[in-house]
């Protein structure tokens, strides 16, 4: 059922809803001037400002433009043209593989985009590049929803944020749940150039966990059947590590480079230097994987830090209110030190164990020791020199 709605620049003719999906319901529309458009309509969420949704964006080539905005009722409203598809769509009418030669004009469009939005004052991260956020417009593909990802991310908190990205594209770093940079769209375009090129994404999931997983610790598997020029800035576009990562402008221009017919040299350069970014990528994920398990382990640390520090306490006011002669004091190395009638007790700090674990005798393998502390009692020599 349609309707009029009053927007800050003009009156607005909603239709039936269409779509759906994260933060945004989007409709039918039309301009009091009868161009189509569509609207959509994103809930105000507590802890979000509206100004989060609006990109300072004119003149951005390859960028869906927000035709107006406004409120209705308990959403704010964006109009946008109404586009010819999506990439998702023409990946579904396809089902399989694009053609290279087709592939590449695509992904150039895209990644002209975001080079350009490198070169505004201020710094603009999309946070949600996917084949649904991808629309053919006027003839180009064309970047959209810019703002509503940032919009979402700011309405929850830290240990819910994770959910508002879309795991198959979601960057290493997201799922780190930290900052996203421009280097974060670049994953997301990786992934979908892969996606593109090979007719399936670099990995599968299905579950949550699984693509955390696999995006932190496994390598993206190599591209077959296409140039290696094109092979290797996909695989640097899914470093582990962003800040290896191309920019955007580097990829535009060896797409374009790509584009052109290669000598028998040239063509030699570019399997040598796919090579070397296989390469490169293997050990990325090695440190990504390294270092996934250190913040691990340092998590498991920290409560058992806490734990000895209670445990400490409680004992040090026990031994002042039973014996006030000892003589109690802690260190750097010692958490707490006490002497009493020429005995001594020791608790050493909290220390962290190494990686690989601790080789016991009685085992067959290691102990994963997290942490680590000891305590020591020592005593005078009895008549026997004796010291226990």
């Amino acid at each position: 059922m349609s309707r009029d709605i009053q927007l800050s620049k003009r009156l607005w003719r909603i239709g039936d809803e269409f779509a759906s999906g994260g933060f945004a319901r989007v409709h039918d529309a039309e301009a009091d001037d009868g161009s189509p458009a569509v609207i959509k309509l994103v809930p105000k969420v507590p802890g979000a400002d509206r100004e989060l949704l609006f990109e300072s964006l004119g003149g951005v080539p390859n960028v869906i433009p927000v035709l107006d905005t406004g409120e209705v009722d308990d959403s704010y409203a964006l109009a946008m043209p109404k586009a010819d598809k999506s990439l998702r769509e023409y990946l579904d009418e396809i089902a399989g593989p694009a053609d290279v030669d087709l592939a590449i004009p695509i992904l150039a469009d895209i990644v002209h985009a975001l080079s350009a939005l490198a070169t505004l004052n201020v710094t603009v991260v999309h946070r949600d590049i996917k084949p649904e956020n991808i629309l053919l417009f006027q003839g180009h593909w064309c970047l959209c929803d810019f703002g509503i990802a940032r919009y979402a991310e700011a309405t929850t908190s830290p240990d819910t944020r994770k959910f508002m990205m879309t795991p198959p594209y979601a960057a290493p770093e997201q799922w780190r749940q930290e900052r996203a940079t421009t280097a974060t769209d670049v994953y997301s375009f990786g992934v979908l150039a892969f996606e593109m090129l090979q007719g399936e994404r670099p990995f599968a999931g299905p579950s949550q966990p699984e693509f955390r997983d696999q995006h932190l610790h496994v390598d993206s598997p190599p591209l077959a059947g296409c140039p290696s020029s094109i092979a290797a800035v996909v695989t640097e576009c899914l470093y582990k590590a962003a800040e290896a990562r191309p920019t955007a402008a580097n990829i535009s221009t060896r797409l374009k480079s790509s584009a052109r017919p290669a000598s028998p040299a040239a063509l030699r350069l570019q399997e040598v230097n796919r090579t070397v970014v296989e390469r490169r990528s293997a050990e990325a994920t090695v440190a990504s994987a390294v270092r996934t398990e250190s913040e691990r382990r340092s998590a498991l640390v920290d409560p058992a830090e806490k734990a000895l520090t209670t445990i400490v306490r409680m004992l040090r006011e026990s031994i002042e209110e039973h014996a006030p002669t000892a003589v109690v004091t802690s260190s750097r190395d010692a958490a707490l030190s006490v002497t009493l009638n020429e005995a001594t007790l020791v608790v050493t700090v909290m220390r962290q164990g190494e990686a690989g674990g601790l080789a016991v005798p009685a085992y067959s393998g290691a102990i994963d020791v997290i942490g680590y502390s000891s305590i020591v009692v020592r005593k005078p020599a009895d008549r026997y020199g004796y010291q226990g």
